[in-house]
């Protein structure tokens, strides 16, 4: 706590919120002043009360923090409040306090309550799971697509897919289940995480695990699908392995909402976005395979019923694996 008042007072204070305990203390700025930086460095974790202090104390105040590799979060209301504002690595201005405050920070308290920090704390961790989640829904989707054509080519099939159809998944049908991801609501244990590591990767917290799970369970579906395929012909080959990889892809998004939870687990309506998209998805693809059209993406005439149903279980079984993979994952974990 860092106020003007009076030394006495603002311990007395912080010992009754429960801010000072055993063996902390308070400081004014001039006793701050006369410290040396190795002091202050060895008194600092049990220095919580600040007293009469001084803006460039402020300041002295978040960097000592700083090179403890702390992230510091400050908060005020006035113009000395600023330059503290602007070098902790999250301001945090009242909403009744002055426009310098306001601009030198990363968050305005509009209500002045200092409760709203946890919803935006809570607001902030869901939003960055959800880029997590989107990311790691378009990287193993083309991770599968990868695999599939390396394979293909190490082979010497045919190429599983072409231009136009790669076009077609990367451009129009991935675009639509990444954003509905975005709309996720917040995990049930997103606020009993502790905090993350600054340094800490988009990649990190399992997201890496499951993208590659995923990726290659979506990757070896279009493969089996193309290999059946090509017992019939190239064409049919190709076909088959367009329809796996579009269907496993779409269907993946149900995966792709939550990294230790189910599908049904999360509840399976509770994302009306996902649903339209994937929804959305299965549209486009039917009118990928209508007459007339299915010729422009290299579905020949003789891709039936029977061809289809072969690809579409090889995609749904793909997605009730990654769910398989998350469970056992989750239980390792534990």
């Amino acid at each position: 706590m860092i106020t003007g008042d009076h030394k006495t007072t603002a311990e007395a204070i912080g010992r009754n919120i429960g801010l000072v305990e055993e063996g902390d203390f308070a400081v004014t700025g001039q006793e701050l002043d006369r410290m040396s930086e190795k002091e202050l460095e060895e008194k600092l974790d049990h220095i919580t009360v600040y007293a009469r202090v001084s803006p460039e104390n402020k300041i002295r105040i978040v960097r000592a923090w700083q090179k403890k590799e702390k992230v510091t979060a400050m908060t005020g209301d006035g113009v000395n409040d600023a330059p503290a504002l602007k070098q902790a690595d999250i301001g945090i201005a009242m909403g009744s306090g002055t426009d310098v405050a306001k601009d030198a920070s990363a968050m305005i308290l509009t209500d002045d309550n200092f409760v709203s920090i946890i919803s935006a704390v809570e607001v902030g961790r869901t939003v960055f799971d959800n880029i997590k989640k989107a990311i790691g829904y378009l990287f193993a989707g083309n991770l599968g697509a990868i695999i599939a054509i390396l394979f293909a080519l190490v082979m010497n099939w045919v190429n599983p897919f072409t231009a136009l159809q790669l076009l077609f998944i990367n451009l129009v049908n991935d675009s639509l289940p990444a954003i509905a991801l975005g709309m996720e609501k917040a995990e049930p244990d997103v606020m009993k995480r502790k905090p993350r590591d600054m340094n800490e990767g988009i990649f990190a917290g399992g997201t890496m695990r499951a993208v590659l799970s995923r990726g290659i369970l979506i990757g070896v579906a279009v493969i089996i699908s193309q290999f059946i395929g090509l017992t019939i012909s190239p064409e049919i080959s190709v076909a088959m392995a367009f329809t796996t990889l579009i269907l496993a892809r779409t269907l993946q998004t149900f995966a792709a909402r939550s990294n230790t939870q189910t599908a049904f687990g999360a509840g399976f309506f509770q994302n009306k976005y996902v649903i339209g998209a994937v929804g959305l998805c299965f549209l486009l693809y039917i009118i990928t395979v209508l007459p007339g059209v299915r010729e422009v993406f290299s579905i020949p005439a003789s891709f039936g019923l029977t061809e289809w149903g072969i690809a579409t279980s090889l995609a749904v079984g793909a997605v009730l694996l990654m769910e398989v993979v998350k469970l056992i994952s989750n239980r390792m974990a534990k």
